[in-house]
């Protein structure tokens, strides 16, 4: 029997965000997914710890979606007996480089004075404006304007403490442990999101294998959800 399936969402998304994958997958949910927008001051060992709790006694189907893969990445890492399986798409591994690093939170920093000072709709639509968005163009105008919606929605303060805790300068470099990882492992990228592709292609070097969708980009939830799908029931890959 499939263990159950646990899901993070990414940055500026919700609980839901894989609401158009999950049905497709016929496994059973292991609770609801939670948010990840997070208090201020949080950190991201915190929540690790948070969805951690959330999830045992496991172990679980955790797949994970850009700043969501990333939590759960870390949290694999760390509690290994809660996982069965782990589906990562798009997801960094982490920044091995600290003046990587810090450029990365001084990045963030410039997006959080943005939402905090401008407001969420100057936020959205310069967030929205970057290339790696780009291949969203093709999806139906509503897809998009539901998502511009939902971004819409969020508070500028907890989004920002959300960036700020959970962002890719935030996170520690697991590059180092992907090599123990004792559970099969699916690195999934846009195969037009070539940054993500590539870093599939390198941690599954250490662990499980790199899975490339074709005429897609970042946001596979969104562009692909079926592909997804498609992924969550195949045999794993050790």
């Amino acid at each position: 029997m499939s263990a159950p399936l646990f899901t993070l969402h990414g940055f500026t998304g919700r609980a839901d965000a894989w609401r158009d994958v999950a049905p497709s997958t016929g496994l059973s949910l292991a609770g609801h997914a939670p948010d990840l927008p997070v208090p201020p001051g949080w950190s991201f060992d915190r929540e690790v710890d948070r969805i951690a709790r959330l999830i045992a006694p496991g172990p679980v189907h955790l797949a994970g979606y850009s700043m969501g893969g990333r939590v759960a990445l870390a949290l694999a890492c760390r509690r290994p007996e809660l996982i069965a399986r782990l589906t990562l798409v798009s997801v960094h591994p982490g920044l091995s480089d600290p003046q990587a690093a810090r450029e990365r939170v001084e990045a963030d920093e410039r997006w959080c004075a943005l939402m905090l000072g401008a407001g969420m709709a100057a936020f959205v639509a310069e967030w929205e404006a970057q290339p790696m968005w780009r291949s969203q163009l093709a999806l139906a105008p509503a897809v998009r304007e539901r998502q511009r919606r939902e971004r819409l929605e969020h508070s500028p303060a907890q989004l920002a403490a959300s960036l700020r805790a959970l962002g890719l300068g935030a996170m520690p470099d697991l590059w180092p442990r992907l090599a123990g990882l004792p559970f099969p492992v699916d690195w999934v990228a846009g195969a037009d999101d070539e940054k993500f592709a590539d870093l599939a292609r390198r941690a599954s070097a250490s662990c499980g294998r790199a899975i490339a969708i074709a005429g897609a980009g970042h946001n596979l939830l969104l562009e692909r959800p079926d592909e997804v799908a498609r992924i969550l029931t195949a045999d794993p890959a050790r």
